[in-house]
């Protein structure tokens, strides 16, 4: 079982249930009782006619009262149908078992319409065209063929017909579809749900449109005016008008009730050899001008709904427009007729009845400087099909506003220009916008022009001071240099520890000083270097040597690891500086009882030299910035660790200007390891691809 007839069989299921569910309920029962007396009332009532041919009768309004309770209440009424009919026809003169009979042909008749009218989507308030087409056709034509077939077969059968099959058949047939067209419309509209209450107002028109069509129904079909129906014609036409179904079922009806009933007083001298054949007569113009009152009144239902529907849509439009400062426009071309949106109007700030609605009108609206521009390309669109434009307005407050506007040309046949459509919108924010944010682009050109100055005065001035205090440090240096070695003199302990001070600081500041022309000297391009052979293992080994004084100071261990490495093509003295910045780094930022590891290595082309440390490490939020000049990390700072930012800087510009690279993996607490990639001289390959074939 596919999964739609899984779902149509759990529906089904589910409205067994519900049926079970409401047969036990007191409401059911009540509508039971009201569908079987209103079917049995009204079967006696036509049964009971001159016009009768014994259980066959051309009015038959329990055909529609049995329809509209199956479609209105649900199939589970069967039995109340069942129950009327077979009381009907019973206490008509019908033998019991004839008259069970015709009750299972009447109920049939009723549940078939219901079934096939469910099954094209019937809607029972009939407010579409096709609801009252599948009405006629399911509901009047189809199914009534069935009690009208059964019951005149069964009155044959038993021989209690008089008259021919044919003519008997006919007139079961049609009772039954005159009931149909009739009484099940009035009911169906009249207890459809989702109806409202109607207004005083709109109950006395009602009521005095039912009473002047009756008064007058009863002058032409009871009074002998029976030539003059077209006084009831203007009624006629205002109950569908104003009142739509339920104003087309009532008026269908009651004017319906009142001719058949004048018909069979003998009334209205319809032709005919027979009352019967003339009640035939009437009831068909009837059943003609219900059909045509319903159609009217769907048609006006139709209509009203599209209406509603425009009008929501046209809402929805005017409220996206006004959103969006977007509004739109037509052209008539022929007539030079321009017609606006609501939204237009607002953004122009006019007044509909002052605007002159034509293509002048418009361009006066248009900035003086613009205007030209504007026509021009108006023009143009009228031979290329359309345009886009930008323009200024002026508003009927003096107001300036830019709009963008776009059109396009709707040709005949001929390609020749019938009208001009398209949309206007306001940019006037967009546009300070984009002026605002060109002014701050401005400023912040500016801006970062003045930095890049302030930049290059900074490093000039660096260079300036450093240059100009390394002449007096290194005299002073000098002599320091002289007093340590007691040229003038011996020293005293304390003499000599208070030389060794100023001798350790000026060291520094020479360093500091170094570091500042070499950074100068690297912004400027001019980074210097004395390129020679350099065998870096034995260079880092030198650099090793010259800290360790300091690391054991420190309670730091230095040691080198690593195999031999290819000489590479590089400055000794820089490259010595790269490492020494490395170690010192290392060195300072590790705890007492560190270690300090080196190793050297070559891989791919390059010659790696790698300085772990198990220091503080760096947090990871100032990662990004290490390379940075004079750049301390905060739990630098906190140790009060000395320092200048410039180590790793320098390390960097050095390793670059080499075509190197310098990276580095660090974590908090944990450590840190730098790894510098140099690539080595063509010697240098030449002898590591010969110790990669002897290994």
């Amino acid at each position: 079982m596919g999964r739609t007839e899984a779902q149509a069989a759990r529906r089904r299921l589910i409205s067994a249930r519900r049926a079970r569910l409401a047969v036990g309920k007191p409401g059911y029962w009540l509508g039971f009782a009201a569908v079987t007396g209103a079917y049995v009332a009204t079967a006696k009532f036509g049964i009971d006619l001159p016009v009768s041919n014994g259980v066959i009768t051309p009015i038959w309004a329990p055909s529609g009262i049995s329809l509209a309770a199956l479609l209105l209440l649900g199939r589970r009424y069967w039995p109340a149908v069942a129950l009327g009919a077979l009381i009907a026809n019973a206490t008509s003169g019908a033998e019991p078992a004839v008259a069970a009979a015709i009750a299972v042909g009447n109920t049939l008749e009723a549940v078939a319409g219901t079934c096939l009218l469910r099954r094209v989507g019937f809607r029972v308030n009939l407010e579409r065209v096709r609801d009252v087409l599948m009405l006629v056709a399911f509901g009047a034509g189809v199914s009534t063929l069935i009690a009208a077939t059964n019951g005149v077969a069964i009155l044959f059968l038993t021989q209690t017909a008089h008259g021919s099959f044919g003519s008997n058949w006919l007139l079961w047939w049609f009772g039954d579809a005159v009931g149909n067209l009739m009484v099940a419309p009035l009911l169906l509209v009249g207890f459809s749900s989702g109806r409202k209450w109607p207004s005083k107002a709109r109950l006395l028109e009602a009521v005095v449109v039912v009473t002047v069509l009756a008064a007058l129904s009863g002058v032409v079909f009871l009074a002998g005016a029976w030539r003059y129906p077209y006084l009831i014609f203007p009624l006629l036409l205002w109950a569908p008008l104003r009142f739509r179904q339920l104003g087309a079922a009532a008026s269908s009806f009651l004017v319906g009730a009142i001719a058949t009933w004048g018909t069979v007083a003998g009334t209205v001298p319809f032709g005919g050899s027979s009352p019967t054949e003339r009640v035939q007569i009437i009831q068909a113009l009837v059943g003609v001008l219900a059909i045509s009152l319903l159609v009217l009144g769907a048609t006006l239902a139709e209509r009203e709904r599209a209406n509603e529907k425009l009008r929501q849509t046209t809402a929805r439009l005017s409220e996206a427009q006004a959103m969006t400062h977007i509004g739109s426009w037509e052209w008539e071309i022929a007539t030079n007729a321009v017609t606006w949106s609501d939204e237009l109007y607002r953004i122009w700030g006019l007044d509909p009845d002052r605007f002159g609605a034509s293509y002048e009108a418009y361009l006066e609206t248009v900035h003086a400087d613009d205007r030209q521009l504007v026509d021009a390309a108006v023009r143009r669109a009228l031979e290329t099909g359309g345009c886009g434009y930008e323009c200024r307005i002026v508003r009927s407050d003096g107001a300036e506003r830019f709009i963008r506007a776009r059109g396009k040309v709707v040709a005949d046949e001929s390609s020749r220009p019938l009208k001009m459509i398209g949309t206007a919108q306001d940019v006037t924010e967009e546009k300070q916008i984009e002026a605002e944010r060109e002014r701050l682009f401005a400023r912040e050109r500016a801006q970062n022009e003045r930095l890049r100055e302030l930049d290059r005065m900074k490093d000039t001035f660096l260079a300036s001071v450093s240059h100009e205090l390394r002449t007096p440090l290194t005299s002073i240096g000098g002599y320091i240099g002289l007093l340590k070695d007691e040229t003038t003199g011996e020293l005293r302990d304390e003499q000599r520890r208070y030389l060794e001070i100023a001798w350790r600081n000026t060291e520094r500041l020479q360093r500091l000083i170094g570091d500042l022309l070499l950074a100068a000297q690297a912004d400027a391009g001019q980074l210097p270097l004395e390129p020679s052979r350099v065998d870096l293992r034995a260079l880092a080994s030198e650099c090793v040597a010259s800290v360790r004084p300091r690391a054991e100071e420190a309670g730091v261990e230095v040691v080198i690891v690593g195999d031999e490495v290819p000489t590479l093509e590089g400055d000794p003295a820089r490259l010595a500086q790269l490492v020494e910045n490395l170690l010192s780094n290392a060195i300072k930022f590790s705890k007492d009882g560190g270690r300090v590891e080196v190793r050297t290595d070559a891989d791919s082309g390059h010659v790696l030299l790698e300085i772990s440390d198990r220091g503080i490490g760096i947090p990871a939020i100032h990662q990004p910035r290490i390379f940075e000049r004079f750049f301390r990390s905060s739990n630098a700072v906190e140790q009060a660790i000395q320092g200048t930012g410039l180590g790793l800087s320098i390390a960097k510009m050095i390793a670059e200007a080499h075509g190197g690279v310098i990276t580095y993996e660090s974590d908090e607490a944990e450590g840190t390891t730098f790894r510098v990639e140099l690539p080595y001289a063509a010697d240098g390959a030449e002898r590591q691809a010969e110790h990669a074939e002897v290994s």
